[in-house]
């Protein structure tokens, strides 16, 4: 091919990260998209609205009727999930509701053994109970154990008074509709008391998951280290590439029909970046590289600090569970106390996949290294920091949307 058939291919088609690059450069962002019309049909100017956000705004009207159980799940759709793959469904009967995993939702070799999905489910789980111990109510809770495929997780059954342990958070509550992950640069100038990282801490329960910290600047670096790492395995993963990248939702009407995946508009990026982004869709390569270089330059470098959960034993889904729902609670208090949080699971999900195909255990012995964590597998990562933008939300399905009947 010459290089003028080359640049014709790559002017009718997606961007190469070059041309994304000059054109932004550049400026003429809504000429490239087709003028002023073209930026309100792609969502330039759509930040956060359409249906697809309508469960953020409309939260607290449906909190507001305090009728059990449409509250909460009105609080567990907006809860924390990979990928925001929103992998739950949900059979209401009466002052019942049975909790189930949507398989057509597993991010394929990226979740192998749904690690990711019952975090997910954690995460709806304490969403619920919350809700219910701030209105007065809560829900005897029954979760099933078994084969990892077993779509059944959980039965939930209303109570005329508290019982869960969320009874002894219930102030989270109040952070639900305003959580979202923020993926931008933290402030580097601002590091992150101990107190609130003990603060923090304490909202683990009993001998359920455990929390651990790395604050000092070579652990830093270590953590940083693999979760770089990993990132490039994934990408140089084709499989594992192709399965990402299938929730990443390019075009404003498809994020508006499906209401789930990865956007634009929580990536983190500045205004000018997300707009060219709708106006002109970029390659398949082109989102990886820059997935990188965000982890690589801004992601991992402005962490305040890095934080880890372990569970005693990860075959065992109800830890999984009880995993999520620490995660949960701790984003909320951090939400509550103007910090920023951000899951950094990449080298989880490089340690599944060297799991599922018989690789060697590279990722798995280096982070068996990293100090504190007791022996016990560790299966969640993410950062910490003061945030230096404002974090943006996230398309959710409906109430309506997630539940089965019959």
């Amino acid at each position: 091919m010459t290089k003028k058939a080359a640049n014709e291919k790559e002017s009718t088609g997606h961007l190469s990260r070059r041309s994304f690059l000059k054109a932004v450069a550049g400026g003429g962002i809504l000429l490239a998209g087709g003028g002023l019309w073209g930026t309100f049909q792609r969502g330039v100017f759509s930040t956060g609205k359409g249906p697809a956000y309508t469960g953020w705004k409309e939260w607290a009207a449906r909190q507001t009727a305090g009728r059990q159980p449409e509250s909460g799940l009105a609080s567990a759709i907006l809860a924390s999930n990979a990928h925001n793959t929103q992998p739950w469904l949900v059979s209401v009967k009466g002052d019942t509701i049975d909790l189930y995993m949507d398989l057509s939702r597993n991010i394929g070799s990226i979740d192998p053994f749904y690690r990711e999905m019952y975090i997910s489910l954690g995460c709806f789980l304490e969403n619920l109970h919350l809700t219910a111990t701030a209105q007065g109510y809560g829900w005897r809770e029954t979760l099933h154990a078994g084969d990892f495929r077993q779509v059944h997780v959980a039965r939930l059954e209303l109570s005329d008074r508290p019982l869960d342990a969320a009874s002894h958070h219930a102030a989270l509550y109040d952070a639900i509709p305003t959580r979202h992950t923020n993926r931008g640069a933290y402030d580097t100038g601002r590091p992150v008391d101990e107190r609130l990282l003990r603060e923090l801490s304490a909202l683990q329960d009993g001998s359920g998951p455990r929390l651990h910290w790395w604050t000092a600047e070579a652990h830093r670096q270590q953590v940083g280290r693999l979760v770089i790492q990993a990132t490039e395995a994934i990408i140089a993963d084709e499989v594992q590439a192709r399965d990402s990248h299938r929730w990443y939702r390019e075009s404003w009407d498809e994020l508006q029909l499906r209401k789930d995946g990865t956007t634009l508009d929580a990536t983190g990026n500045g205004f000018l970046i997300r707009a060219f982004g709708k106006l002109i869709p970029v390659s398949e390569q082109t989102a990886h590289d820059y997935w990188l270089a965000s982890t690589r330059d801004v992601q991992v470098p402005t962490a305040a600090a890095f934080g880890g959960i372990t569970v005693p034993d990860p075959s065992d889904r109800r830890q999984l569970l009880a995993a999520g729902r620490l995660w949960q609670r701790l984003h909320l208090s951090a939400e509550q106390l103007g910090l920023a949080m951000q899951p950094l699971n990449q080298p989880h999900e490089r340690i599944d996949r060297e799991r599922q195909l018989g690789l060697s255990p590279g990722f798995s012995e280096a982070y068996s290294q990293l100090p504190g964590l007791s022996g016990q597998p560790c299966i969640f990562t993410f950062r910490i920091g003061y945030p230096e933008s404002v974090a943006l939300p996230s398309p959710r399905r409906g109430m309506e949307e997630i539940q089965v009947h019959g």
